[in-house]
């Protein structure tokens, strides 16, 4: 059994194989011939030119089948076997793909005219099922871990599962149904794509070229200005400019549209619990409040009572976690009159219930322990830095050195230090100050500073944030307070709720309709958000959210549903979302069809781009003939950042994250060494470069390992794309969100 529970964690392709048997004991039968019976003639995406019909393609028994076999693979791992949104957001992405992918081959293979050998010495007895040494597959890759097969692990589930197949008619039915078949059609997938990877090879050229772009280096400083940074309106954009971009753009990829299009704008109306509401949830916690103070064991009576559990909050997160707080409590989670509650208070003492500040949250707390402890207490800034050693973490070091320097000579300085350079916003409000803290509460480094260095020491120390300028301010043995606490969310009543949508989401709703969306926000001081640009598809778990628009708003069909089956300027009435404890209200301002370029379709696409091109034009102009980079970088009012890149390599460190910026490296290594470039339009915005140094390519003797490395790099290609191609080339298109949404 621990053989098969171990091959059901690591392979879902052979519960792929299964998964049709494997159906009959999750789903009731009469829920699987439902699935057949029901009418599914409505087309669900294209193929070929054809719509594809779900129930020829087994669609919805495909979409079953996955689903349950990833809900019984989380309860084997220990979960409650329920999919997250985005879990099943995958399933349904990994079963389109599956359903196309398996028809796309079939037919390629089927003009190659691919096959295996069949018979007693065929392929499949002799390679796949052979415990020995299997041909390579996905069955085979299920008993293979850290690239070392498993022979035995193999002969065990041969033997226990495959084997006693072969004693009946029906076994060996099943044995080809769901072994036999799928692993013949992967061989020959596997095969396919063998044939089409191993007729790439890498010239000598190919070769030669990659060794002397890996090999081109040079050191660069320069100047970056983002287009983010450049207020939009410095720029205008006339309907005229749009024009001239459209008509001269249009026609590029680009702007190629596969699926739908909206955007809308939205204001949130939280829904604010009544004093009834609070009162009534009151009279819960002060129900429980006498057994809470005679409690014995008063975690377990947390996790008996309370909605969350309760921990100590430190300034480098909640310390620890658990069920209550085993840590001192510090102070500042609660108000300042229940801090001097629990200041007050005795062990065994339960204060409350009282409302948390900002939250709709009440609480009772418990002091279950008091006593002695060390406590310190220190002011630092905190420079943030990765601690790897490059360039940029040693110039976080310097900078940490030289603040040292200057509150040595003045400590007085060290409040307007702190908002000048600390990254701890936990700090900055105070001074950078942290007061009366108990041991080993902070990360071991600060610790040890704090609590072993004299009164008024100031230093540097190094953690895993960063660089700490720490000075000592007190040490002493204070007492302490351990809490555990019982907390309730205020319920939001259906009352509340009810008078909330008709005298504030509806009033507001009525007056959006009477004036304007804007008009409307600015009277009753509400935040205008975008959706941003939503396309009419299915989120793909890489970075693409789908139909579903801003997270805040739940996924809500309703609001997916208005967006593509209105007009633009049309008003959503007041819709529920987040467990009815928020409304929201929409105004549709974009509708970009599929596949329609038009320039009233997509000039809103192009507008951002143009604006861009502006920007970078009006800070060309500001620079004029400037050709000094200390210059450039008071026009641009940048700092100047140095860089060392090689030919080979197009992405460049941009405040903290790297960006594709393929022009700016072509431009550097066409300038000569000591030279200053005149501005260059990135990605993301405007540049001057200097070139330091430049170093060529050596002249290389051997290539022989690089032609390797070139064969190996096209061939990646090629496994990476040539599905994607085909899958374009067989005009492959996903309607079936399409099918859903649209009335």
């Amino acid at each position: 059994m621990a053989v098969i529970n171990n091959i059901r964690k690591r392979s879902g392709l052979i519960l792929t194989f299964v998964g049709i048997g494997l159906l009959a004991f999750i789903i009731p039968v009469d829920k699987i011939m439902q699935l057949f019976n029901e009418d599914q003639s409505s087309g669900i995406g294209l193929f070929n030119d054809e719509e594809i019909n779900p129930q020829e393609w087994n669609y919805e028994f495909r979409l079953m089948n996955s689903q349950n076999r990833a809900r019984q693979s989380s309860k084997d791992n220990g979960g409650e076997g329920i999919l997250s949104d985005s879990e099943e957001d995958k399933i349904l992405q990994s079963v389109w793909n599956q359903m196309i992918s398996e028809k796309i081959h079939a037919l390629e293979i089927e003009k190659l005219g691919v096959g295996i050998s069949s018979g007693k010495k065929g392929e499949l007895n002799l390679g796949i099922l052979n415990p020995t040494d299997p041909v390579n597959s996905s069955l085979k890759d299920a008993f293979t871990e850290d690239g070392i097969y498993n022979a035995d692990s193999f002969a065990v589930w041969k033997r226990k599962v495959i084997d006693p197949l072969l004693n009946t008619k029906k076994g060996k039915q099943d044995l080809k149904a769901y072994y036999e078949d799928p692993l013949n059609e992967e061989r020959k997938r596997l095969k396919y794509l063998g044939m089409m990877k191993n007729g790439v090879i890498g010239s000598f050229q190919e070769a030669k070229r990659l060794y002397t772009e890996e090999n081109t280096k040079a050191n660069i400083s320069y100047v970056f200005k983002s287009y983010d940074a450049i207020d939009d309106t410095l720029v205008n954009v006339s309907d005229e400019d749009l024009k001239n971009y459209f008509n001269t753009h249009r026609y590029e990829k680009i702007w190629n549209q596969p699926h739908e299009v909206r955007n809308y704008d939205y204001v949130i109306f939280n829904i604010s619990p009544s004093l009834k509401d609070q009162e009534n949830s009151m009279k819960s916690l002060l129900a429980i409040k006498e057994d809470f103070k005679n409690a014995v064991n008063d975690s377990m009576f947390v996790v008996n009572n309370a909605e969350t559990p309760v921990v100590n909050v430190t300034p480098y997160g909640n310390q620890p976690t658990g069920i209550y707080s085993n840590q001192p409590y510090s102070g500042g989670k609660y108000s300042a009159t229940v801090d001097a509650q629990i200041d007050s208070a005795n062990k065994g003492d339960v204060i409350g219930p009282f409302k948390v500040p900002n939250q709709n949250v009440l609480q009772l707390v418990k002091i279950f322990d008091t006593g002695k402890q060390d406590e310190a207490s220190v002011r630092h800034i905190l420079i943030k830095s990765s601690g790897n050693g490059d360039f940029e973490d040693l110039k976080k070091k310097k900078l940490a050195d030289s603040i040292l320097l200057a509150v040595r000579r003045d400590t007085s300085k060290f409040s307007d230090l702190v908002l000048k350079y600390s990254d701890d916003p936990g700090s900055s409000a105070t001074g950078g100050v942290y007061k009366n803290f108990p041991r080993d509460q902070m990360v071991k480094e600060f610790n040890d500073f704090s609590f072993d260095k004299k009164v008024g020491s100031i230093g540097v120390v190094k953690t895993q944030f960063g660089y700490h300028v720490i000075e000592v301010l007190e040490q002493e043995v204070g007492s302490y307070k351990k809490i555990a606490a019982v907390d309730l969310s205020i319920k939001v009543s259906e009352e509340t709720q009810e008078n909330f949508y008709a005298n504030s989401a509806v009033d507001f709703y009525n007056k959006a309709k009477e004036t304007s969306f804007e008009e409307a926000a600015n009277e009753f001081g509400l935040q205008v958000k975008k959706s941003g640009y939503i396309p009419l598809t299915y989120p793909d778990g890489q970075g693409n959210n789908g139909a579903f628009g801003p997270a805040e708003l739940k996924r809500n069909l309703n609001i997916v549903k208005w967006a593509f089956n209105s007009e633009v300027g049309s008003i959503m009435e007041p819709e529920y979302i987040s467990n009815n404890e928020q409304l929201v209200v929409c105004s549709l301002s974009e509708s970009i069809e599929e596949n329609n370029m038009t320039f009233n379709n997509i000039k809103s696409l192009m507008k951002p781009k143009l604006i861009n091109e502006l920007k970078a034009q009006y800070i060309k102009e500001k620079l004029d003939s400037i050709k000094s980079l200390d210059a450039a970088a008071k026009v641009m009012e940048s700092g100047i950042q140095t860089a060392d890149v090689s030919y080979s390599y197009v992405n460049l460190k941009n405040n903290y994250q790297s960006v594709a910026e393929p022009k700016l490296m072509a431009n550097i290594f066409h300038l000569q060494q000591g030279s200053t470039s005149d501005a260059i339009e990135g990605n993301e915005g405007v540049y001057i470069v200097q070139v330091n140094s430049k170093t060529e390519a050596a002249q290389a003797n051997d290539l022989t390992e690089k032609t390797k490395e070139a064969t190996e790099t096209l061939r990646g290609i090629v496994d990476q794309w040539y599905y994607y191609s085909l899958y374009k080339s067989y005009g492959a298109k996903d309607n079936r969100l399409k099918r859903n949404i649209i009335q």
